[in-house]
């Protein structure tokens, strides 16, 4: 299968990935969104790992770069209209470490949604 690029991989079965994703499709129109789970990604990009994918936002460039974690949240602001324009304030020091404080907060409300999502007897199970 072909890949229009730029792609981010996301968690279909997560939530606050759900919520991102349709934040960000409203955002980029030209942002390409697959599922972590298509097994056909890994087979057109066989670096990435299925588990890691799952564990992380990854975002695969035009250039075929693959950016994960933070370095995604810096790629977008770079390319999102209003937000390119306050994105020299995420390189500086203090907003390095803003920037790390609210992904690593971000990742914690992701892994007790699927803790709470796991407890819930109601929830569909993987």
């Amino acid at each position: 299968m072909k890949y229009h690029l730029p792609v981010v991989l996301y968690d279909p079965e997560c939530p606050l990935c759900l919520r991102f994703k349709q934040g960000l499709e409203f955002l980029d129109k030209k942002l390409n969104f697959i599922s972590a789970r298509e097994e056909e990604i890994y087979s057109a990009f066989p670096e990435l790992s299925r588990q890691d994918c799952l564990e992380k936002v990854h975002l695969i460039t035009e250039d075929h770069k693959i950016l994960k974690g933070p370095e995604v949240v810096d790629y977008l602001a770079g390319r999102l209209p209003g937000v390119s324009k306050l994105a020299w304030l995420l390189e500086t020091d203090q907003g390095q470490k803003i920037k790390d404080y609210f992904y690593q907060k971000v990742e914690e409300l992701r892994e007790l949604s699927k803790k709470n999502s796991e407890d819930c007897n109601e929830c569909p199970r993987k």
